[in-house]
C-alpha cells in the first residue's frame, strides 16, 4: 500500500505517471488517492475551469477522486491537455490532476 512518504518522494511527473501509454495504471490512481487523502494535491487550473463551467464544487471533485473511477489519462501535453487522470463518478465531477 502506498503512503504519504511515497507521494512526497515523487520529484517529476514521469515518476508519478507512465507517460508512454494512455492506459491508467493502478499505481497512478493509488498515488492520487493517497495524495488527496493526505491533502497534498490541489486542483489544477484546468480542473478548476472545468468545474466552474459545469457548476461543480470542489468537494464533489474530490469526492469523484475518492469514490469514482479513473476514466482516462492524458499523457501528451502537445494535444492541448494537461497531464493527469480524469476521474468520473455519478453526479460528481470529473477532475484532472497532474
Amino acid at each position: 500500500m502506498l503512503t504519504r512518504d511515497d507521494v512526497l518522494r515523487i520529484r517529476s511527473i514521469e515518476e508519478a505517471f507512465d507517460l508512454s501509454t494512455p492506459k491508467v495504471r493502478k499505481r497512478e490512481v493509488a498515488l492520487i488517492r493517497v495524495a488527496e487523502r493526505e491533502r497534498l494535491i490541489r486542483l489544477t487550473e484546468h480542473a478548476e475551469d472545468a468545474a466552474i463551467d459545469d457548476a461543480i464544487d470542489e468537494a464533489d471533485i474530490f469526492g469523484a477522486v475518492r469514490r469514482g473511477s479513473a476514466g482516462s489519462k492524458d499523457c501528451d501535453q502537445s494535444m492541448g491537455r494537461q497531464i493527469g487522470i480524469n476521474f468520473e463518478a455519478d453526479s460528481e465531477a470529473a477532475a484532472v490532476f497532474a
